[in-house]
């Protein structure tokens, strides 16, 4: 059963929401945690063959034997009582090693190479809606022009290492929630993240933000600066994710405190998502690792 489940998750993947695909370790998750690896083995190997006859394509097969990783890792995870942290951590790391295994499988089975065409698909996009507003007779921001947008597409290049770290602990987070949930849903008390108003990342991560915004700024005139460069772009887009979302949990922490309304909350976060703003929370994120503003203590970080 579980192994048809995550057939019909890959199904539904490749022909209506692709984002399903990344959903399909969720039934292996379940069904290591409830009767251990080596079941689960044999229902990952079933299902890729099954999703690889179904859609008749050798790629599916093997997306879905290394997406079978995710889950293996995350449901032995859950099974040996492993902290919230711990399930993360791992789940993220055989997320990012399953991206890239597919990013290598789709370059030579099928001589596709998915970065070049994600980003020559987003630059056509933003073309076309330049030439749209343009026949539109609308006026558009006149720093937004043809030189800008090709060094857009550069850094969005140099950031893919940064793009899949994102996308693995995300992809991770969702498949231990929708795990979590079906597994209490059957009786099963498991552990999860701490609330989100205390969550607080550990103090020396402050040092990866501050490597992100003095790498690229060393890195000028520097023999080998575009490696720097690039290792400065990707610590910072990283960093900048993990302190908004401290910041906003001190934001949310000190409305809870104040009983501001749930609804009220949603929109002041709503508004507040602008650059400025962004930047402040970011800040207040940062700074909460050595000032702690919630007074927190010395307790475990997310």
């Amino acid at each position: 059963m579980l192994a048809a489940i995550t057939v019909l998750l890959s199904l539904l993947g490749a022909y209506f929401l692709p984002y399903l695909f990344f959903i399909t370790p969720v039934p292996l998750i379940i069904l290591v945690y409830r009767h251990g690896m080596r079941p689960g083995i044999l229902v990952a190997v079933t299902s890729a063959l099954l999703g690889g006859m179904v859609l008749s394509t050798l790629p599916t097969m093997v997306f879905l034997l290394i997406l079978g990783l995710v889950g293996l890792a995350m449901g032995g995870a859950l099974r040996e009582g492993w902290s919230p942290g711990k399930i993360m951590f791992i789940g993220s790391a055989t997320s990012i090693a399953a991206l890239v295994l597919m990013i290598i499988v789709t370059s030579f089975l099928l001589d596709y190479n998915v970065l070049e065409s994600t980003i020559e698909l987003m630059e056509r996009s933003l073309k076309q809606s330049m030439n749209i507003y343009d026949r539109l007779g609308v006026e558009t921001n006149p720093l937004l022009n043809e030189d800008v947008l090709g060094e857009f597409m550069r850094m969005l290049r140099l950031a893919f290492p940064a793009a899949i770290l994102t996308t693995a602990v995300i992809m991770t987070f969702a498949n231990y929630w929708l795990a979590h949930l079906i597994l209490r849903r059957l009786g099963v008390k498991l552990p999860w993240l701490r609330q989100f108003r205390l969550w607080r990342f550990p103090w020396y991560l402050a040092w990866g933000y501050i490597l992100g915004q003095g790498l690229p700024l060393l890195a000028r005139g520097a023999p080998d600066g575009n490696v720097w460069f690039t290792v400065g772009l990707n610590l910072q887009i990283i960093f900048n994710y993990v302190f908004l979302l401290q910041g906003l949990a001190i934001l949310w922490y000190f409305m809870d405190k104040a009983n501001v309304a749930k609804m009220l909350r949603w929109l002041i976060i709503f508004f507040m998502f602008n650059p400025l703003f962004m930047t402040l929370i970011v800040w207040a994120g940062v700074l909460d690792t050595w000032f702690d503003f919630r007074k927190l203590g010395q307790e475990e970080p997310v």
